[in-house]
């Protein structure tokens, strides 16, 4: 008997290890294919048509490298400068775990950006914040995002700082996403949603062949949200044998270099090691482009130009609708020239 019990686990060890990417990093049982990437930030309308709403409206992500290489938060490289000028800025979430796992909580005590800036190199932490006030007037919108209704329904926007080697769970967004690299390097991995039935059939149970819960349909599950509860380090393709057949897309991110991330599109981030930052826009798409708002000339220039919170009744487009929240507005640059006269 334990002869045969011996001989049944070696032939499952054997199987396992003939498993390509079996406990190895997220993505390691197929060659991933690198996303397209641009050298120049298109126009809105071309934007829209040719990423946007693009693949039966799924769009598709798309890089742009060098476009926030002009941007004043480009310079910020020195933690010293950064606790000078910036330290006293409130912080609304610094998170346990560069590897995330939606459970670690926040961390007592991280009131200002000077509280992470003086812990962050010698602990666990993360930073996942709105960008602080000040520093709002630093980081800029895309050209692509100008005009074209894009800025009537902003959501938010969030500043991500760690000492590098974070991981975030896999997991989509309910929103456009454009994701700016200021510091450091990070790998972007992505799923395209035409997977969501497979991905997300029987969650909260063994049934789910890659992991996926939802914690709204379970409060006993750790963390908040829905993800693949999978160790994206070490993935088990025997017990989640569904990714074997996932294909995959990727692009890696230097400090410049901007990403588009349409709703609902499945993605993991790596940062590689050392000192990591970048900020990202929230967004609901527009339902239609609007062409004439594209005939008064240049939009607003950074994200201190503009106001927060727009969310849809339903679904994930941005449309005025009664008894809705109201659109967001920006200042146009005429009015931020004479702000600056005053």
């Amino acid at each position: 008997m334990t002869r045969l019990v011996g001989l049944l686990l070696g032939q499952v060890w054997h199987a396992a290890s003939e498993v390509r990417g079996h406990l190895q990093p997220f993505g390691g049982w197929a060659d991933g294919e690198p996303v397209e990437e641009r050298g120049d930030v298109p126009d809105p309308e071309d934007f829209y048509t040719e990423y946007c709403t693009s693949d039966g409206g799924h769009g598709r992500p798309v890089v742009f490298r060098g476009a926030a290489a002009s941007w004043k938060a480009i310079k910020w490289t020195d933690d010293e400068d950064l606790l000078w000028r910036f330290g006293s800025q409130r912080v609304t979430g610094v998170e346990h775990n560069l590897k995330e796992t939606r459970a670690g909580g926040q961390v007592d005590g991280m009131n200002t950006f000077g509280d992470f800036l003086n812990a962050y190199n010698n602990s666990d932490i993360y930073m996942v914040s709105n960008v602080p006030k000040k520093m709002m007037k630093e980081v800029e919108f895309l050209r692509c995002m100008e005009c074209g209704g894009y800025l009537r329904f902003l959501d938010t926007q969030n500043f991500w700082m760690g000492r590098g080697g974070s991981k975030s769970v896999v997991h989509y967004d309910d929103q456009d996403n454009i994701n700016c690299m200021l510091a450091g390097e990070k790998r972007f991995v992505f799923m395209h949603p035409s997977y969501k039935k497979d991905f997300e059939a029987h969650p909260n149970s063994a049934k789910n062949r890659f992991g996926w819960v939802d914690t709204d349909l379970d409060r006993s599950i750790p963390g908040y949200g829905a993800f693949m509860r999978i160790d994206v380090d070490k993935v088990d393709l025997i017990k989640y044998p569904g990714w074997r057949d996932v294909k995959w897309s990727y692009a890696d991110l230097r400090p410049g270099d901007c990403i588009y991330i349409p709703y609902q599109w499945y993605h993991q981030v790596t940062a590689k090691p050392g000192r990591s930052i970048n900020v990202h826009v929230w967004y609901w798409r527009p339902a239609a482009f609007d062409a004439e708002s594209c005939k008064s000339g240049a939009g607003p220039t950074t994200f201190a130009d503009c106001s927060w919170g727009y969310e849809p009744k339903k679904g994930h487009l941005g449309k005025v609708q009664k008894g809705g929240k109201k659109p967001t507005k920006c200042k146009k640059a005429t009015d931020r020239q004479r702000g600056l006269e005053l």
